[in-house]
């Protein structure tokens, strides 16, 4: 992969994990995390993520 599609996955990878926990925020804090959980949580999510677009996109390899 180019060196400019590595962090344009990244960047879509951290905006999407950043918008599925934004919008699930009102349980997250209803469990009453705190913020280094929802620091973790949200880490997790895009390295899911930014693994996932990876091998998606590098399918050739």
């Amino acid at each position: 992969m180019s060196r400019v599609g590595r962090p344009l996955i990244l960047t879509v990878a951290v905006l999407v994990a950043f918008w599925l926990i934004w919008s699930r925020l009102r349980i997250v804090v209803w469990v009453n995390a705190e913020f280094w959980q929802i620091l973790v949580l949200f880490v997790v999510l895009a390295v899911v993520l930014f693994l996932g677009l990876d091998h998606l996109l590098n399918r050739s390899r």
